[in-house]
């Protein structure tokens, strides 16, 4: 049973409560949120309770909810079973009233990544459910560090190369990742599909997509959703390959990032913005669409830099970023990003159409001032979770997306 009745008790199905929308686990990393409205009519300060069918340690009490509110409620979905789960919300009202709403995911763990994450919010106390935002309180970071992040992180290269898993030009790159925080990997990706995608990016540039204003420094987010070309590089298997590898479990990538020109972005670490449990299972991808020229707006790395300490917002006296507002966290995060980069020299990337950059998640990185603004600096950046972490963006609160898994056969 989910609930005891009370004698003084009017129980209610439903009532004044009910379940307006649910996310569904496919799409999202470790975290989706479950909608629930309160009536109109419904007594003041209600208690609001939840609690998992296959998991009736994860009973929660979310706090007091109002006639009209609309409540978002996140569910940490790694620590539910396998297979269809019902979870139930009940509105506990003054009056002895009891509303009932349910709500039923279709939850698959799988992996040892994901079974990894499990044990470690198990062993935390992480919470089933809860409200507010997405916060990096709620996990242990310090308790596992990726392989990559290791002092022994050439051994495990090593044993990698041994074992077949991978050839000696991935040991290479593996290597330059571990010591500088980024790959290189020249030619990977073919000018027969680069320039299908830039046929597409041309065509979005004319019907005016996202408002993009040609010559500005503006990017163009989520091409893949519309174009085939843009969506066959996004899930292309060769750049996936070497993130693979990295994780150590599938890549799913997350979103599209257009450049026609040189973004001019200040140097920024991504962990704040695509934030994953556990940490080191995010990774950016960079690809040349054209020959990158001097003067363009060039992208700039910097080595070394990823074994800086990660920044998170609880950590500093920023609020979750709201409305728009980014003022404070300039003045916070960027301000100790800017910090960071006194001890580093940079890198200017200027690479050759179709090659591949991947970056650790903590790399700082930025646009160079576009010192030619007739030149173009044609990239597709895309970002990627490891299939098994729990995904959210720590700057503003929200949780992360993922592509489904069954379409990483389409790459």
């Amino acid at each position: 049973m989910f609930w005891q009745r009370n004698r003084r008790e009017k129980f209610v199905d439903a009532g004044h409560l009910a379940v307006i929308s649910v996310g569904d686990p496919a799409d999202f990393g470790g975290i989706v949120r479950v909608d629930v409205s309160i009536s109109q009519d419904a007594v003041p300060n209600a208690s609001l309770k939840a609690v998992a069918s296959s998991c009736p340690e994860s009973a929660a009490d979310l706090g007091k909810a109002g006639p009209g509110q609309i409540i978002s409620v996140g569910v940490h979905f790694h620590l539910l079973s396998n297979g269809e789960q019902t979870l139930r919300f009940t509105l506990e009202e003054s009056d002895g009233s009891v509303s009932v709403a349910d709500a039923k995911l279709n939850v698959a763990n799988v992996g040892g990544l994901a079974a990894m994450t499990t044990d470690l919010l198990k062993s935390h106390g992480t919470p089933v459910f809860f409200t507010g935002p997405c916060d990096s309180q709620m996990y242990p970071y310090s308790a596992h560090t990726a392989w990559f992040d290791r002092p022994d992180a050439s051994q495990h290269i090593d044993r990698l190369l041994e074992q077949g898993q991978i050839n000696e030009e991935e040991a290479h790159h593996l290597r330059e990742f571990v010591n500088s925080g980024f790959l290189m990997v020249e030619g990977l990706i073919d000018d027969a599909l680069v320039d299908g995608v830039c046929g597409e990016i041309d065509d979005a540039i004319a019907n005016g997509y996202q408002g993009y204003q040609f010559g500005s420094s503006q990017r163009i987010e989520h091409l893949h959703m519309h174009y085939p070309a843009i969506r066959k590089l996004w899930l292309d298997k060769r750049h996936r390959r070497y993130a693979d590898l990295i994780f150590g479990a599938d890549a799913r990538p997350c979103q599209t990032l257009t450049y026609v020109f040189g973004s001019q972005q200040d140097a920024h670490q991504d962990t704040i913005h695509l934030t994953p449990f556990p940490a080191g299972y995010m990774c950016g991808t960079w690809i040349a669409l054209q020959d990158v020229s001097p003067d363009s707006g060039e992208l700039v790395v910097y080595p070394g830099s990823h074994r800086e300490r990660r920044v998170r917002l609880a950590e500093t006296d920023c609020p979750k970023v709201a409305n728009g507002d980014w003022a404070q966290f300039g003045r916070s995060v960027c301000a100790e990003w800017a910090d960071m980069l006194t001890h580093y020299e940079p890198f200017i990337y200027r690479p050759k159409k179709g090659t591949v950059l991947i970056w650790h998640e903590n790399l700082l990185h930025a646009g160079s001032v576009r010192k030619d603004h007739t030149l173009e600096r044609r990239s597709i950046v895309i970002h990627s979770f490891a299939d098994g972490a729990i995904a959210y963006y720590d700057s503003t609160g929200l949780h992360g997306s993922a592509v489904r898994r069954e379409a990483l056969h389409e790459g």
